[in-house]
């Protein structure tokens, strides 16, 4: 895992080891990006039921399956305030040249800073995935040590 911290004083705390749940962050829901209606009330079902600390999270699978399809549509997820008051998070998925699922990279911070900016982070966090999909897909020299 890779974290970078801004220099501001006001800034998202640190989210390491903590887990959430997938339903109302920008790094779960582009996972389930990929699944099926009744994949998706399967893995969320005890989540959904379960009280978050933020308002915005959807409350219901329709909610959940509707924020899906928009999300989907546009390539990224955007979760702000659906887990901590005053967070926003943008997440996008990184594939493989199969197009299967790797890895979600993800920004976040704070609304206040964040919010009006959603477009821009999403078009750089796309634009990281795509160089990061690109290099996973070139061949290794032989005799080179596996990536990760």
């Amino acid at each position: 895992m890779l974290r970078e911290e801004p220099a501001q004083s006001l800034r998202a705390g640190g989210w390491v080891g903590r887990s959430s749940p997938m339903h109302c962050t920008a790094s779960g829901r582009p996972l389930l990006f990929d699944s099926d209606d009744d994949l998706v009330e399967a893995l969320t079902a005890d989540e959904l039921l379960a009280p978050t600390h933020g308002l915005a999270a959807p409350r219901s699978l329709d909610e959940l399956l509707d924020r899906l399809h928009t999300e989907r549509q546009r390539g990224y997820a955007v979760a702000s305030e659906e887990v901590e008051i005053g967070l926003t998070s943008v997440g996008v998925l990184i594939r493989n040249h199969a197009g299967d699922l790797l890895a979600v990279i993800n920004i976040s911070g704070p609304t206040s800073r964040l919010i009006a900016r959603i477009d821009q982070a999403a078009h750089r966090l796309r634009a990281t995935a795509t160089a990061l999909e690109s290099t996973l897909a070139q061949p290794r020299p032989p005799g080179a040590a596996p990536r990760g």
